[in-house]
């Protein structure tokens, strides 16, 4: 059966813009909410089980982002950075689509990317019965966990069993104290129809990443294919575009500040019920390092890429994906400290203890979960802190030694590629020179930043004192002379990877692996931060809760609202203040830094906007000017990119891209006054594809209102 009206759909809070709410049934309340700030549909018409509805034109992309099915022949809309991935592998200094973008006139133009899909929800089951009613009493922790992640997997089974192309995927829900299965239908074969040169997808690069104000175009488009019985169907030329069951219709209307908006999406993960120990955990152990490791590891990409044409689309969409949580991990420890969050959290959590407190008995369950949970994360807090300086320095760090670590942990599998097929696929987009610079850099930042000499590599560092002197850099020189992996050319003639067990990368990673070993975590917080939750939701029974983002469907709403924080606060310019960003602050960017490398447009670009020959039906009535970028105050984290943005008849207006500097926290905390959401208006996105590209032939098969 369908997800009924429980716990889990819940009415609007005080904050009416905050939640990401599971779709399947809106209780009344929450409807309420929802017409009030100006939704025209029902419903129904937003998620039904019998009938077609907005929720239809939602697709999880590729397993990392959110897109909206646009036309009855599949054309899907998503960002940029969410198709980098596949624009970058389809690139080559001849067909340097990163630079100049692309477009298909026809579908026979239209590019294969291997292994990216898209999945449509097709409902969701409460499985919380069949799962926690499994667990006997009394088993906790790494037991615990073991059952139920067996159970979900048996539960996914049959459903994965049952027809081809139909997937299932159990997710907790409150940290566990709810399981849901989603049941989704997977289609394989997704073509690059177009993407704005880079300078346009990406305009503002990491100056303006997580800012506003910002003119990004961050959109790319794709369309599903299907078997003639559009049915899924792996790659085939004989494919056709797939007839969706419905599709979203594109307005071109506009807005005004206060019109109600909406997100369809996938958003990945949030943790607002953490508690303050967690919190300072994520703080230290988690964005410290991160934001230290890849800050080493960009500077040297940097400087590659911008050396050579190939280097930079060989490394574009790795150091796209690095930076992108680089900046992130600074940004939210900023805006936790600047809200305090820890502060309102700990006297949240005082309120808490002071409620169990008063009937010991009947809350026994939630007897000295703070004091535990105080000593675990202090006792893991060296653990924790090495275990992430070692998925930052070496599972994240070199390419080689990352392919060289997979393959000697999982060996191959069914159906697997001949090992000499998989090399040549993971040094596609890999430079020897460079990724030796990386590996060395990180392995003596990982060796100076690891808390206790217990956490260090004891055979490398013998290795590295007894026969180079101590110095890294030589012993890494003579790692990769010797290494078979440092010669991409001589792999492609082995079959199977035992050919080269003793090859002397191999040897450094089995002696990682080993040191992994010991970075076990001896206590887990994770059940009594579920309890904490179900404490919190138990003390203040009569007020609604929403689960944490798990990248299942959810919806958000909100409001066109600008950024109008209290002066001093920000320190935003004037021009920050408006909700809407213009091509004349497009221009005005590049012209006052034009050696601003993310500032940089070619020419047809600088040319086209300068003379500002846009279609006129795109132009804003109101402002006599094309809409660029806008801001609204819905909810939204990674995984929503690419998320459709529906006004209150469920027409596209835009895509959600990005969140606010300000407002980092909002993973852990979302501030109504702070918090906003960036999107790109879809007449920017629609003049791009007819005005620059001239490709009416998409236009066409949209439906523009």
């Amino acid at each position: 059966m369908f997800l009924a009206a429980s716990t889990i759909f819940l009415a609007g809070s005080a904050k009416a813009d905050e939640g990401m709410w599971v779709v399947g049934n809106i209780s009344a309340s929450t409807d309420s909410v929802l017409h009030s700030l100006g939704l025209e549909l029902t419903a129904e018409q937003l998620y039904s089980a019998d009938a077609p509805s907005l929720s239809n034109v939602v697709v999880q992309f590729g397993g990392f982002c959110s897109g909206a099915v646009v036309s009855p022949n599949g054309l899907v809309f998503t960002n940029h950075h969410c198709g980098f991935g596949s624009i970058q592998s389809n690139s080559s200094v001849k067909h340097d689509y990163l630079k100049n973008g692309f477009i298909a006139k026809s579908y026979k133009e239209e590019l294969p990317n291997e292994g990216l899909y898209v999945l449509f929800h097709i409902k969701t089951v409460d499985v919380t019965d069949k799962i926690l009613g499994q667990i006997p009493a009394g088993v906790t922790g790494e037991a615990r966990a073991h059952m139920i992640d067996s159970l979900a997997l048996d539960i996914e089974n049959i459903v994965n069993c049952q027809n081809e192309g139909l997937q299932g995927e159990v997710s907790p829900f409150y940290k566990g104290s709810k399981y849901f299965l989603s049941v989704y239908q997977r289609y394989d074969d997704v073509r690059l129809v177009c993407a704005p040169p880079q300078c346009l997808g990406k305009y503002g690069g990491d100056t303006d990443n997580w800012m506003w104000p910002r003119q990004t175009c961050d959109f790319s488009v794709f369309r599903i294919y299907a078997g003639k019985d559009n049915r899924p169907a792996a790659y085939s030329k004989d494919n056709v575009p797939f007839k969706p069951l419905t599709y979203a219709k594109v307005s071109t209307q506009g807005f005004k500040e206060g019109d109600y908006v909406m997100t369809m999406g996938y958003p990945g993960s949030t943790d607002r019920y953490l508690s303050s120990y967690g919190i300072w955990n994520t703080m230290r152990c988690t964005n410290d390092v991160r934001y230290q490791v890849r800050g080493v590891k960009l500077d040297i990409i940097n400087a590659a890429m911008r050396s050579s044409d190939a280097l930079r689309i060989m490394y574009a969409s790795k150091q796209a994906s690095s930076s992108n949580y680089w900046k992130f991990s600074l940004g939210q420890n900023t805006a936790l400290d600047n809200l305090k969050v820890l502060d309102e959290k700990r006297a949240l959590e005082a309120q808490i203890q002071k409620w169990v407190m008063e009937d010991t008995v009947a809350r026994r369950q939630y007897v000295g979960i703070l004091d535990s949970l105080k000593v675990i994360y202090e006792r893991n807090f060296n653990v924790t802190y090495t275990r992430n300086l070692f998925v930052e320095s070496f599972i994240s760090g070199s390419d080689i030694l990352n392919f060289v670590l997979y393959r000697n942990m999982y060996g191959t599998y069914a159906g697997d590629k001949p090992f000499g097929e998989r090399a040549a696929q993971a040094y596609k987009d890999l430079d020897v020179a460079t990724d030796k610079k990386v590996f060395a850099a990180l392995l003596k930042n990982y060796l100076d930043k690891v808390p206790e000499e217990r956490f260090k590599p004891k055979d490398i560092v013998h290795e590295i004192d007894s026969a180079f002197g101590g110095n890294v850099d030589a012993y890494v020189d003579a790692l990769y002379d010797k290494s078979v992996f440092s010669k991409p050319e001589s792999l492609t003639g082995y079959t199977q990877f035992s050919e080269v067990a003793k090859d002397p990368m191999v040897d450094f990673a089995m002696s990682l692996a080993q040191l992994l070993g010991d970075l076990y975590l001896g206590s887990s917080t994770y059940e009594y931060e579920r309890l904490l939750g179900d404490a919190l939701r138990e003390m203040n029974h009569s007020k609604d809760y929403y689960p944490d983002a798990n990248f299942t469907l959810r919806m958000s709403y909100g409001v066109f609202e600008p950024i109008n924080f209290a002066p001093g606060t920000t320190g935003l310019k004037e021009e920050a203040r408006n909700l809407v960003t213009t091509p004349q602050s497009f221009i005005n960017k590049h012209d006052r830094e034009p050696e601003n490398y993310d500032y940089e447009l070619i020419d047809p670009v600088y040319k086209w906007m300068k003379s500002g020959k846009f279609s006129a039906k795109y132009i804003d009535p109101e402002t006599g000017k094309l809409p660029l970028c806008y801001l609204t105050t819905n909810d939204i984290t990674g995984g929503n990119s690419g998320s459709g943005m529906y006004d209150g008849k469920g027409r596209l207006v835009g895509l959600a891209f990005d969140g606010n500097w300000e407002a980092m926290s909002g993973d852990i905390k979302f501030d109504r006054n702070l918090q906003r959401c960036i999107g790109v208006d879809v007449r920017w996105i629609l003049s791009v594809i007819e005005d620059y590209f001239k490709g009416k032939n998409l236009i066409k098969e949209m439906t523009i209102e």
